[in-house]
């Protein structure tokens, strides 16, 4: 984060021990000095650090405590808190401090910054649940006392968003056994909670039809990225929560969703917004500052994409991420005046740019004429076909992008090349692309990924007998399916976590979320239906075809998996052995997805 004045950076920094420190730059003098520590021995760490002024520093530790209670599959709980601090590591402060009775549960409640309030130098709004419920607290940072601002927000309210005034307007209450959310809207001057709109999939954050960004600027006034019906692509727009108008966009992409936006950190108005298709793109709204985004990228010659962190509040200093496959995400100032870039701190800096893969941008054609696209990074100093990792992503409404990937920079360091197709059922290229591939996986899905490995073959880039595809989550469920249906194309299987048997994964999330949940809707819409549609999901379910695996397998399962359940992979593995099939399987205790 870039201080309001633009003179320092704070970040947080893994130091001796794999332990983490806040640390405060003067990214021209280059002097640091370290503010704050987190020892992850003790169970502590930092979530994430922002400026409150140019002397104070506000920062989230969460704390994991060795759990022996119920239920018996729980072996930690977290517990969240924040603090202030100045910028010299002096005068730490809890905030609610000597308060915490008004909390509802304080060893369990989670507390979340609402809004930073960049125009009060002494107050913050932080939301948690209080004895009324979901609460909006105004806390002063210098002493940590909280004030209620409003807590008749609801006993299912789980975040609230607040306007330029910093008057809570809108609000998200999860539905039942996590099916979706449903977010409720009020006019900025009080009045009764209305349903703003109900998102009907597990997970809001995935949802392309209604998402809250950040305040706007006036009362009222939220940004939201949205997906009207009947519109092909995610735009975002500056939502009216009196009458729940949406108006009209205030940022669009003519061939992307819409996906971020920079806004002006004094007076909530819109910088620059942001969408990627091939590429990460940002352009400024201001004119006059496009010749700067401009020239940025040409410094980095088409190798980085770019996205603005902060920005000071005379707007002179931007804070820039440039992230690229040979540039790990590296942290930037930007001086407008002088037209200067300086580099400030990296994830990686150990790792020699010079010997990093490079990655192009491959297009290519399905067999039904849909124009594709993917990523090919290859290995440096090789010549001829080299051997490939086909590594399709999970989601699969998720997509890959051109950015530092360290498991695609490891296997191209030993020599292969990796290709990372986005096949049609990915997000971000707009409504038809994501719905292409609802109810096709093993077919069309899988084909699109078939299709952009036998691009590779015909145009000399690989080496067709040495062909491995490797996948997490759903790029599990993939790899397994390229193992069954194209056993000719690979020479190894790899899935990490992902699904085998598709009328099982449908049972388990029936049993999970209800029959009648919109959780389960939504997977019977992307899968097909257990009963209605039998026949063709266990026809594109691998384990139902281990028959005609010709290459050996390798399965990875977390037994604390609680997305794709581990007897997926059992499932695989009993079903390869019974054929005959030579198979490895690992599984990890206290492991996740």
């Amino acid at each position: 984060s870039l201080s309001p004045d633009g003179a320092s950076v704070v970040l947080i920094q893994r130091v001796a021990g794999n332990n983490q420190a806040i640390v405060v730059v003067d990214w021209r003098s280059r002097q640091a000095q370290a503010v704050q520590s987190a020892r992850r021995d003790r169970g502590l760490f930092l979530d994430w650090v922002i400026w409150k002024g140019d002397a104070r520093l506000l920062f989230a530790v969460t704390q994991r405590i060795d759990w022996d209670g119920t239920p018996e599959d729980v072996t930690y709980r977290q517990i969240q808190r924040i603090y202030s601090v100045n910028r010299d590591g002096s005068n730490v402060q809890a905030m609610f401090e000597g308060q915490m009775r008004q909390l509802l549960n304080p060893d369990f409640a989670p507390i979340e910054l609402i809004d930073a309030l960049e125009n009060d130098p002494d107050n913050v709004i932080i939301g948690t649940w209080a004895q009324n419920g979901y609460t909006a607290f105004r806390v002063n940072v210098t002493n940590g006392r909280a004030t209620v601002i409003d807590d008749a927000l609801g006993w299912d309210t789980s975040t609230v968003y607040v306007d330029g005034e910093g008057t809570p307007v809108l609000r998200t209450d999860p539905l039942a056994n996590g099916a979706g959310y449903k977010f409720f809207r009020r006019p900025p001057h009080g009045g009764r909670w209305q349903l703003a709109y109900e998102v009907r999939r597990a997970s809001v954050a995935q949802n392309r039809d209604f998402f809250p960004i950040s305040a706007g600027p006036g009362p009222g006034q939220i940004y939201i990225a949205a997906r009207p019906e009947g519109q092909e692509y995610q735009a975002v727009y500056l939502y009216d929560t009196s009458t729940g108008d949406l108006g009209a966009p205030v940022y669009a992409h003519a061939n992307a969703d819409a996906q971020g936006i920079q806004v002006d950190p004094t007076d909530n108005t819109l910088l620059a917004g942001c969408a990627e298709t091939e590429r990460w793109e940002c352009r400024a709204v201001a004119g006059r500052r496009l010749r700067h985004v401009e020239a940025i990228s040409g410094y980095f010659e088409g190798a980085a994409d770019l996205s603005l962190i902060s920005v000071s509040h005379d707007k002179t200093k931007w804070l820039i991420r440039a992230n690229g496959p040979t540039i790990p995400p590296t942290i930037y100032v930007y001086d407008l005046s002088a037209a200067s870039l300086t580099p400030v701190a990296s994830t990686y800096p150990q790792l020699p740019r010079a010997q990093l893969a490079p990655t192009q941008v491959v297009h290519y054609a399905s067999r039904d004429g849909a124009a594709l696209w993917g990523y090919l990074t290859t290995p440096r100093n090789t010549t001829g076909p080299t051997p490939l990792v086909v590594l399709p992503h999970g989601g699969p409404e998720s997509r890959d992008s051109y950015a530092f990937g360290y498991f695609e920079q490891y296997l191209a360091s030993l020599g292969y090349a990796v290709f990372q197709p986005n096949f049609r059922g990915s997000e971000g290229s707009g409504r038809s692309f994501a719905i292409a591939g609802r109810r096709q996986w093993g077919l069309r899905m899988q084909d699109d990924i078939t299709d952009g490995v036998r691009h590779l073959i015909a145009q000399g880039a690989v080496d067709p007998g040495r062909i491995c595809i490797v996948g997490a989550s759903y790029g599990g469920y993939a790899a397994l399916a390229g193992g069954a249906f194209t056993p000719d194309l690979y020479r190894c299987v790899v899935s990490i976590a992902g699904d085998a048997d598709l009328i099982e994964m449908l049972d388990q999330e029936r049993l999970g979320q209800g029959r009648n949940s919109l959780g389960y809707a939504y997977w019977v819409a992307v899968t097909g239906d257990a009963n209605a549609d039998r026949d063709a999901l266990i026809a594109t379910s691998p384990a139902s075809h281990a028959e005609n695996f010709t290459a050996p397998v390798l399965l990875i399962h977390g037994r604390d998996d609680y997305t794709v359940r581990v007897e997926q992979s059992e499932a695989m593995r009993d079903a390869l052995r019974r054929a005959g099939k030579q198979v490895e399987y690992l599984d990890f205790e206290h492991e996740g997805h």
